[in-house]
């Protein structure tokens, strides 16, 4: 990250921020100061901006940034009353990162920052002589410390010693002692004296904080989800509220709707007299708000109207982090929280229909991967309830991500990156995790947790990464060093395979059989794509070979359907006719071509009206069979021993055979009682004049009522483009051809992506040949004229993945018509009905 001059400003207090956003404060940053705005119950505090961390080189902050730092410092001590590092009421703080997006648990934190003998003893008599309290907050800062700060690998603080010595304090003198005892311990382990000097500490944690967006896990967070790289971290400094002190204390995290299924209502969890990395990291096992609303009813009230409240502020369901301090209820961070594709299609739906979002907000909340993932497969129902009944449940947790699949246990994150790059379905079972385990639960299956909440660090970095997820299994006995788990009376080794249901929580021995699912959502996924289809005004079309195909791909959503003749006649087993027509027209009999002819006109004829009645009334589009290459081509060499006249292989090499498949597609059309919305499609086309003798060659064979569609695979057609759309109805690119015309490879190679990116990654080739396609598009293509003719546009990528670069690049071209494979159907039109939004409302702009 580039420098930023010394005479900018960097540290900004919540109040004087309002006019800077997220990409200057960080998400959190940019969250406090609009809730402090917005009046809401938030600690005083700073934020240390992103562009402080692009200028602060090699571990050192300048001098100009830690006065600014100070001078904020004192502010927040005139603004609590509290005096930092000296006096009887002591200011602590802590210092949390906060990157422009959201990084759930790749950065780090340090809380009671301000802490030494003095001020410890300070503390606990401020609060009335609560020398335990005292002792335990020391204790907890210095272990952060000495982890965040002085990189002591090793845990301290958790051996039997320093344990009795916290419990057993009792007053000053003991506190003393215990704190002595604390600091010599975290000096041992670092190998140098524990810092007494509050400044000091301030100094090296905002360091630390700004070189924790360089650590390996947030920068492998970061590659996984396509993050840049330099944005920075911010770093808020904020006043310290105690969930661990006097009654009722606490600390909580709650989403405003449930982030597993989407339901309205408030969910999260609860840690008695505990503080906000307890029930983050997972290290301790929270209770539900439903049972806090049991104990505290007020409190819980208070935090459903709060919730209410900022998420009409924020539009949006929100991740919330909160503190009681002895029954005042604190607002720390506020953030969109991360949902499952199914909860995020359901949030999406309901905030649109409570009028909180339009509809261009609920096409950038749910994503093609939302889609997908619905998709996903799940267990057989009768399978589970066998298992069930067979006793095959090891361990029952908290179902934190929704999801069902089967893997091998795995306790180990770098073993379980390793047998995943092998090849092997992974589930990685911990006692917790954390940000040291996030290789590992990229690379697996599922995550399941012996201890933990639903909203514990497995918890949400496993709904980011959209993977199921078990937490608090705490039947789960995991040897790490014998590599087993023991539970329910038996034991399974690393790499037994074990089946999970990260909604129910159940872990079941063994490997249990799936299907693709077909969730209630799927109502709610159709009224958001018929959102989408309303916005963009485009049309998808699919290409079929038999009616069952039709019914699938219509099912699936595609308002249009396209179908070529070679392939049609293969799947209805009348493929013989069209190679007995090819070998009559290479045999010149006029009789016999005449009988092969009506033969193969016939028997399309009624092939085609199957798959139109299944249509009907949709958009229907039928290519003439495409003899030039690939399986067709090779097929009729097959049947016959008489090499075929390469007159057929051009569009109008052999007139007889084009008319015969034209009148069939007439003949059809009439059966079928099919409305004018029906195309004939010819391919690989190059001159206007061509097109010219396709219309009248339509015309002549009595397809006037026919719509007449060519499509485009070569560099030399889209020089011609704006000639031949004078005289067709509809012009489609077939991208995937085009980019395999870049380098003269056949077709088919481009249908292997797996191939084609090991290729690239070799460097065997400069520039990936979709970018070289766009290119060429640009440069030869000139600008399609809107006047004198009524031609559509449209592009095909079937057997391509569809983009949202690519599909930007066309639609702003004016392409309003696009043929996907089934599994991009609902995704493609999602993203049209984004970028619709994204330019300015309904349509595509022209």
């Amino acid at each position: 990250m580039t420098g930023v001059a010394s005479a900018e400003r960097f540290v900004y207090p919540f109040a004087e921020a309002t006019h800077l956003d997220a990409s200057v404060l960080g998400g959190k940053g940019a969250g406090l100061v609009e809730m402090t705005a917005s009046g809401f119950p938030v600690p005083p505090g700073f934020v240390i901006t992103t562009r402080a961390c692009g200028a602060s080189k090699d571990g050192v902050l300048s001098d100009a940034l830690w006065q600014e730092i100070v001078q904020a410092v004192h502010q927040l001590e005139t603004r609590t009353g509290c005096a930092f590092g000296k006096g009887s009421k002591p200011l602590l703080v802590s210092v949390r990162s906060g990157a422009p997006v959201s990084m759930p648990g790749m950065m780090d934190t340090v809380l009671n920052l301000g802490m030494n003998e003095q001020t410890t003893v300070a503390l606990a008599k401020a609060t009335s002589g609560s020398y335990r309290f005292a002792a335990q907050t020391f204790a907890r800062f210095a272990r952060m410390f000495a982890d965040i700060v002085l990189g002591v690998t090793d845990e301290v603080l958790v051996d039997d010693a320093s344990h009795a010595a916290i419990d057993s304090v009792k007053d000053e003198k003991s506190l003393r002692s215990a704190v002595r005892l604390a600091a010599e311990s975290v000096g041992a382990a670092a190998g140098s004296a524990f810092s007494t000097d509050p400044w000091a500490q301030l100094r090296q944690a905002v360091v630390a904080v700004f070189e924790s967006w360089n650590s390996r896990r947030a920068v492998r967070y970061r590659e996984h989800h396509k993050i840049a790289h330099d944005l920075g971290t911010a770093v808020v400094v904020q006043q310290m509220v105690f969930g661990n002190l006097g009654s009722p204390s606490g600390t909580g995290v709650a989403f405003t709707r449930d982030p597993r299924d989407g339901s309205p209502k408030l969910f999260g969890e609860y840690l008695e007299s505990g503080q906000g990395e307890d029930i983050v990291a997972g290290t301790h096992t929270p209770e539900s708000l439903d049972a806090l609303g049991q104990r505290h009813p007020d409190l819980l009230a208070r935090l459903e109207s709060l919730a209410r409240s900022l998420e009409q502020t924020y539009r949006d369901v929100l991740d919330i982090e909160f503190t009681v301090q002895e029954g005042v209820l604190y607002l720390l961070q506020v953030r969109a929280g991360k949902r499952t594709a199914e909860a995020a299609i359901r949030i999406a739906s309901d905030l649109f229909d409570e009028g909180v979002i339009d509809r261009g907000t609920v096409l950038q909340r749910v994503t093609a991967d939302h889609l997908r993932q619905i998709l996903r497969p799940r267990f057989l129902p009768d399978a589970v309830e066998r298992a069930r009944a067979g006793k095959a449940i090891v361990a029952v947790g908290t179902g934190a991500s929704p999801g069902q699949v089967s893997g091998r246990i795995v306790f180990d994150p770098d073993r379980a990156e390793q047998m995943a790059a092998d090849g092997k379905p992974v589930v990685l079972m911990r006692v917790f995790t954390s940000p040291r385990d996030l290789h590992g639960m990229l690379a697996a299956q599922a995550i399941v947790t012996a201890r933990g909440g639903a909203t514990s660090h497995a918890a949400v970095v496993a709904r980011a990464l959209d993977k199921p997820c078990i937490v608090g299994c705490e039947q789960l006995d995991i040897d790490t060093e014998r590599r087993v788990v023991r539970a329910s009376g038996r034991e399974l080794s690393e790499g037994s395979s074990v089946s999970i249901d990260g909604a129910t929580g159940e872990v079941f021995e063994g490997t249990l059989p799936t299907d693709a699912r077909s969730p209630e959502s799927m109502s709610q996924i159709g009224r958001i794509l018929r959102i989408a289809d309303e916005i963009s005004g485009c049309t998808v079309f699919h290409r079929v070979s038999t009616p069952d195909m039709a019914r699938q791909a219509l099912a699936a959503g595609a308002h249009g359907i396209g179908t070529r003749v070679d392939e049609t006649l293969a799947a209805c087993e009348g493929f013989e006719t069209l190679v007995d027509a090819v070998s009559a027209h290479k045999r010149g009999a006029t009789a016999a071509n005449s009988s092969a002819l009506a033969a193969l006109e016939d028997v399309i004829a009624e092939a085609l009206v199957k798959i139109m009645k299944v249509v009907h009334p949709k958009p229907f589009a039928a290519r003439i069979a495409n003899l030039s290459s690939g399986v067709a081509g090779e097929a009729v060499s097959d049947f016959t021993d008489i090499a075929p006249s390469p007159a057929i292989w051009l569009p109008l090499g052999s007139p007889q055979l084009l008319r015969a498949q034209i009148r069939a597609l007439v003949r059809a059309k009439e059966i079928a009682n099919y409305p004018d919305n029906v195309i004939l499609m010819v391919g690989s086309v190059n001159t206007e004049a061509e097109a010219v003798a396709l219309r009248t060659a339509c015309r002549e064979a009595g397809g006037a009522a026919l719509k007449l569609g060519l499509a485009t695979r070569s560099a030399h057609s889209l020089l011609e483009l704006p000639r031949i759309a004078k005289h067709v109805d509809m012009l489609w690119i077939d991208y995937r051809s085009l980019c395999a015309a870049i380098y003269r490879y056949p077709d088919d190679l481009m249908l292997s992506q797996d191939a084609w990116k090991s290729y690239l990654a070799e460097g065997f080739m400069p520039v990936d040949p979709a970018n070289e396609v766009d290119e060429a598009i640009e440069r030869l293509m000139p600008a399609l004229p809107r006047t004198g003719h009524s031609c559509e546009f449209g592009v095909t990528f079937y057997g391509w993945a569809v983009s949202e670069k690519v599909v930007r690049f066309f639609t702003e071209r004016g392409f309003t018509n696009f043929g996907v494979d089934m599994n991009g159907l609902g995704g493609t039109r999602l993203l049209l009905g984004r970028l619709a939004s994204q330019a300015g409302g309904s349509g595509m702009p022209s």
